[in-house]
C-alpha cells in the first residue's frame, strides 16, 4: 500500500515540552513565522496529555492511541510487584502495537527517530532510531541495525542527550545545555533529512526534538524574573535561551517542510505536555512522614537530606556517584540504592503510604506489599478519601494557593489490564498558567522539607501544543478538547487505515477537511497482531548509564 506518488503521508513533529504559554508572545511579535504559517493556513489548539504528564506515558499514549491501564507504561520507571524498589522500563514493557507497528504491519513505510520509550529498536517496514532510554551510541540502537553506522557517519556528531554535569558550578552546566541542545538540534534535524533519504519514499515519519524539555526545566527561573531562583547575573547570559531555542526550532520545522507536499502530505506538530515555572518543588515522602503516613525506621532522614544537599551544592555529587559506580559495578544504580533506602529508612511495619518514582502514592496493602499493614476494602478506601481530601486541601507556603488540583483512584482513572501496575493515587498538580507556572513533585525521594528547592526550576504541565496542516486539514480553525490519544486513531485515519477497538482516542473530524470526511468513512477493527519485540536486553552497565541520564534530567 502506499508509495504511488499521490498516497497519503503524514509527517509528525515533536516538540516536547513545547508550550503555548512561551509560543504565544513569539508568534504574536513574528519570532515564529514557519509555526504561525502552519497554524494560519491549518488548525491549532491545546493537547492535553495523559496522566501522569510525563514524557514516557504520554509519548507512549500517542504512539497506541491509549491510556495507560492498556499499554502499561506510566512511567520511566515501575514499582517492582511484590516489592517496594523500582526498576527501569524499555520498549519491550510496552504491550500495545504502536502507530508505526501497525502501519508497518499494513506494508506502508515508516521512519521513527528519537521517539522516548523506542529502545531496545524492534523491526518495522522502514527505519528507527531509538530515543532517550538508549544507553549510548555504541548500543544496537537502530532498526535496521546497520542503519546506525551509517548514520553517524552522515551526521557527525549525533548524540542522544545532553550531557547535564552535577559535578560542576550551576552556571558552567547551563552554558554546556545551551550548547548541546542547539548543536543536538541541529544535528536531530540532518538525521531526519537523512533518513528520509534512506527511505525513499515514506508513508509515516516522526521526529522528535527533545532539547526544548531540557532547556525549559533547567533555565526557566532565568526567563522569569519572578521566579524565587532568578539571578540577574544569569539570566543576562541565558535569560534569552529558551525563546531562542523556539526561533531554532520553527527554522527546522520550516526546513522539513520543504520536504513535503501539502497536497498529499498532512504535517502534525505537538507536544507531549506543556512546561512552566515551578517556584518550590513538592517533596511527597517528607510531607507523608510529617502527617504520620510513613514512619522513619531510623532517624536518618534529616541527615541523609543535608547530605544530599551538601553534595549538590558543592558538585561532588557527580564524583561520588562516578567512583560509586566503579567500586561497586550493578549496585550504584539509582534504582537499587533508591531500594535500599526505602529498605532500610522506612519502618513499613508503621507505614501506610509511600511515594516512588513512577510519580504516584502507593498503600502499603496488606497481602500486596511484602510488609503491608493497610486492609484491603473498607479501609483501604477510607485511607484513600482521606488523602484526597488532605492532598486537596494542601496549600502552598510561599502563596498560600492549592498545590493539587485533583486526586484520582487508578481504577476511576484508567481503563485495561495493566490498571493495577499504576499507584493507587495520582494527582493534578495546580497550576496557575496566567502567571507561566505550576506545582510538581520533586525527583528526590527525600527532601529536609515538604516544600523546598531542587535544581530545576521548571516542571511539567499538562497541556502540550498541537497543530496541523496540509492534507485534509481544515484552514484557520481552533481545536479543542483534544488529547494525546486521540493523535494515533486521526493519523491511522488521515492514512486510510483502520483504527483498532482497543484505542481509547477518537478521530479529530474538527480540525478534518469535510470533503474528506464524508467520502472516507470510519473503520475501527480488533487487531489480533502482537506487539513486536527486541531480543536485546540492556547491557550490564547500562542501567547505570540510562537512569543516571534520566536522574540528570529531571525524572529520576
Amino acid at each position: 500500500m502506499g508509495h504511488h506518488p499521490n498516497a497519503p503521508k503524514v509527517l509528525v513533529i515533536g516538540l516536547d515540552s513545547a508550550t503555548w504559554l512561551v509560543m504565544k508572545p513569539l508568534l504574536e511579535t513574528g519570532r515564529l513565522p514557519n509555526l504561525g504559517r502552519l497554524m494560519a493556513e491549518g488548525v491549532h489548539g491545546p493537547l492535553r496529555s495523559s496522566i501522569p504528564y510525563v514524557s514516557a506515558a504520554a509519548w507512549v499514549s500517542f504512539a497506541t492511541g491509549s491510556n495507560p491501564g492498556r499499554h502499561g507504561v506510566y512511567d520511566f520507571a515501575r514499582k517492582r510487584a511484590g516489592d517496594y524498589g523500582v526498576e527501569l522500563i524499555n520498549a519491550n514493557m510496552v504491550r500495545l502495537p504502536t502507530l508505526w507497528h501497525l502501519l508497518s504491519e499494513q506494508g506502508l513505510r515508516v521512519g521513527v527517530l528519537n521517539v522516548p520509550v523506542t529502545y531496545p529498536p524492534a523491526p518495522v517496514q522502514g527505519v528507527l532510531v531509538a530515543g532517550m532510554l538508549t544507553p549510548d551510541l555504541r548500543s544496537n540502537f537502530t532498526y535496521p541495525p546497520e542503519l546506525g553506522e551509517r548514520l553517524l557517519q552522515a551526521v557527525p556528531g549525533y548524540r542522544l542527550e545532553p550531557t547535564i554535569l552535577g559535578a560542576v558550578p550551576r552556571i558552567d552546566m547551563k552554558e554546556r545545555l545551551q550548547r548541546e541542545v542547539t548543536e543536538g538540534a541541529e544535528r536531530r534535524a540532518a538525521a531526519a533529512r537523512f533518513l528520509m533519504r534512506e527511505l525513499g519514499t515514506w508513508d509515516f515519519f516522526i521526529v522528535v526534538f527533545t532539547g526544548l524539555d531540557r532547556l525549559q526545566t533547567y533555565l526557566w527561573d532565568d526567563m522569569d524574573s519572578r521566579h524565587p531562583l532568578h539571578d540577574p547575573a544569569s539570566a543576562e547570559r541565558f535569560g534569552g535561551a529558551i525563546p531562542a531555542h523556539y526561533e531554532q526550532l520553527d527554522h527546522l520545522v520550516g526546513e522539513l517542510l520543504e520536504a513535503v507536499d501539502p497536497r498529499t502530505t498532512t504535517v502534525v506538530v505537538m507536544s507531549d505536555h506543556g512546561l512552566g515555572g515551578v517556584h518550590q518543588f513538592f517533596f511527597p515522602n517528607r510531607w507523608l512522614a510529617e502527617e504520620g503516613y510513613l514512619r522513619w525506621r531510623h532517624s536518618t532522614s534529616a541527615a541523609v537530606a543535608w547530605g544530599r544537599r551538601f553534595f549538590k551544592r558543592t558538585g561532588l555529587g557527580g564524583l561520588v556517584k562516578r567512583a560509586a559506580v566503579r567500586l561497586l559495578p550493578g549496585w550504584a544504580v539509582p534504582s537499587r540504592l533508591r531500594s535500599m533506602t526505602l529498605a532500610w529508612d522506612v519502618d513499613w511495619a508503621r507505614t501506610r503510604v509511600f511515594w516512588t518514582t513512577d510519580n504516584g502514592f502507593w498503600l502499603n496493602v496488606k497481602g500486596r506489599e511484602p510488609q503491608g499493614i493497610v486492609e484491603p476494602g473498607t479501609e483501604y478506601d477510607t485511607l484513600c478519601e482521606e488523602l484526597r481530601e488532605r492532598l486537596l486541601a494542601l496549600r502552598d507556603p510561599l502563596y498560600g494557593e492549592p498545590v493539587v488540583a485533583e486526586v484520582w483512584r487508578r481504577d476511576a482513572l484508567y481503563e485495561g489490564p495493566f490498571t493495577d501496575e499504576s499507584p493507587d493515587l495520582r494527582v493534578v498538580w495546580h497550576e496557575v498558567p496566567e502567571e507561566r507556572r505550576t506545582h510538581f513533585a520533586a525527583n528526590e525521594p527525600w527532601g529536609e522539607y515538604a516544600f523546598g528547592y531542587t535544581t530545576l526550576s521548571g516542571d511539567h504541565m499538562r497541556d502540550g501544543i498541537l497543530i496541523a496542516w496540509g492534507r485534509g486539514v481544515q484552514q484557520g480553525i481552533h481545536v479543542e478538547r483534544a488529547t494525546i490519544f486521540d493523535l494515533a486513531p486521526t493519523i491511522l485515519y488521515l492514512l486510510d487505515q483502520p483504527v483498532p477497538d482497543h484505542m481509547d482516542g477518537r478521530v479529530l473530524y474538527s480540525m478534518l477537511d469535510p470533503a474528506l470526511v464524508s467520502r472516507q468513512p470510519e473503520v475501527r477493527q480488533r487487531v489480533h497482531m502482537p506487539k513486536p519485540r527486541s531480543v536485546e536486553v540492556f547491557a550490564p552497565g547500562d542501567e547505570e548509564v540510562v537512569e543516571q541520564r534520566l536522574r540528570d534530567l529531571g525524572y529520576w
